[in-house]
């Protein structure tokens, strides 16, 4: 239980930049370096760059976002994520839901494409700057 709460914990970091500055969410800053972190991790096993498919799978795994039979949990975050955004992600996962492809990180690579297809201006805004 405490390692799945301490994945929502990370995944709240890596959507950390899902939400306009403006609205005033302030992270510790230490959470946000261990986010980071996971990043450089992801990075260095999977020997690809940020752009590719199995970055984002590694991403998604890491904060407990994808499961072992690569089905993608988008809804997990509402726990953890303001109000605010609930009406985005909720949308986002009865657009989507778990986008299947040959393997995990297509599959999460496909969802994402989803994501962005559904609602670029979010995805790009805010999330894949964190990403990036």
């Amino acid at each position: 239980m405490a390692s799945w709460n301490f994945g929502l914990l990370l995944a709240v970091l890596i959507v950390y930049d899902f939400i306009p500055a403006n609205q005033g969410l302030e992270l510790n800053p230490m959470l946000i370096k261990q986010a980071k972190k996971l990043q450089l991790r992801c990075l260095n096993q999977t020997g690809v760059s940020i752009g590719l498919k199995c970055f984002v799978h590694c991403m998604f795994d890491m904060v407990g976002l994808i499961d072992s039979q690569n089905v993608v949990h988008l809804e997990s975050l509402l726990e953890v994520l303001p109000e605010q955004i609930h009406n985005t992600i909720n949308g986002l996962v009865s657009a989507c839901g778990t986008q299947k492809g040959k393997d995990g990180c297509d599959t999460a690579y496909e969802t994402i494409k989803c994501y962005i297809a559904v609602n670029d201006k979010f995805m790009w805004d805010e999330v894949i700057v964190l990403l990036g």
